[in-house]
């Protein structure tokens, strides 16, 4: 079976973050089950493929899988979508679809589920909206839970982190740097707990106000604020830092899950997020919850976690069922029914 992959994130070209790694890792366990997979280069032209996978759902990518869809390519689309906007906007844009005399975004994005063979939701919530804001049949659904390189932040070395940061024991948060990633709520909401911080990412390119003010606040308070610039995946420095940290938060305005939060369950590391609801249908209360939008949620979150350690029995469930090998039997098994 020869698979070609496919993503177009324009706004994280140079700053990859969780979408990226999900391509990696599910190519990696395709690869180990003997599915042939490539990473598409548009200046092949080539469509010999037994299918196309393509990573996320966003409008820029509705005419290349149309086109697909008239070369009569099997497709298979992981949306990557969960939304934080009310039931009552996206009628709206329905709406406003149907009205409007031009393509718009959410046409463009209804028609890629529209062409797509299969559509593959991270959740139950995920699989829920897609049915429910655009229509997309029950039956064309499939539920793929994220995975994690288990392995890779189980047996990973702290002391490589702390001999050449002399950190350990601090609170951790690993994603690109936005105001919609919460860094400055979560500095902000930290101040005085005498508790070591530090950031591992790349800064948005797309929001430059908000990385001048998270770089900002890191140069004022420089004695218990850390950001080391991004560390690139696969880099035993990471996986690392997640081992010596006590840990690790996600404060995002939203998430379409929050690959780190497994990441950091993996290494042993306690999780606090906001409690998105893809995440909640994986993981439950093996999470620690904070409102990301209040500093005084984030602070008693991340107090609790600090104290009290994982959850029970979170580190044992990433490590046992949410594998990337697990993710790789999961859509061997929807490539073979789509080509039959």
């Amino acid at each position: 079976m020869k698979v070609a992959f496919f993503l177009f994130f324009p706004r994280t070209l140079w700053s990859p973050g969780g979408g990226e790694t999900q391509l990696i890792k599910t190519k990696e366990a395709l690869e180990k089950r003997g599915v042939e997979v490539e990473l598409f280069n548009p200046w092949s032209r080539r469509k010999d493929y037994d299918l196309f996978h393509v990573f996320g759902s966003t409008y820029e990518v509705s005419s290349f899988v149309s086109t697909l869809k008239s070369l009569g390519v099997p497709v298979v689309v992981s949306a990557i979508a969960y939304s934080t906007k009310p039931a009552w906007q996206w009628k709206a844009l329905a709406l406003l679809d149907r009205l409007a005399p031009v393509p718009t975004v959410y046409g463009l994005r209804a028609s890629i589920y529209k062409n797509a063979d299969v559509v593959v939701a991270g959740s139950a919530s995920e699989a829920h909206q897609l049915q429910s804001f655009f229509g997309v049949p029950q039956e064309k659904i499939k539920i793929v839970p994220h995975g994690v390189d288990a392995d890779y932040f189980t047996k990973a070395d702290r002391t490589l982190f702390v001999s050449k940061y002399g950190l350990e024991n601090f609170v951790l948060q690993v994603s690109r740097i936005s105001r919609a990633k919460g860094q400055v709520r979560l500095i902000r909401a930290l101040k005085g707990t005498g508790l070591k911080l530090v950031f591992i990412g790349p800064l948005d390119p797309g929001d430059p106000e908000g990385t001048q003010e998270f770089l900002r606040l890191v140069q004022a308070n420089s004695d218990w604020v850390t950001y080391l610039g991004p560390v690139d995946y696969g880099d035993p420095l990471l996986a690392s830092a997640y081992k010596a940290a006590r840990v690790h938060v996600l404060p995002s305005a939203s998430e379409s899950f929050g690959l780190v939060n497994l990441e950091a369950l993996a290494a042993g590391t306690a999780a606090v997020s906001g409690r998105y609801p893809p995440l909640y249908d994986v993981l439950g209360e093996k999470v620690y919850y904070c409102d990301p939008f209040s500093e005084r949620s984030i602070r008693k979150a991340v107090l609790d976690a600090y104290e009290r350690g994982p959850k029970p029995g979170a580190v044992e469930f990433v490590r046992r069922e949410l594998t990337w090998d697990r993710v790789g039997e999961r859509l061997e098994a929807i490539y073979k029914e789509l080509i039959g």
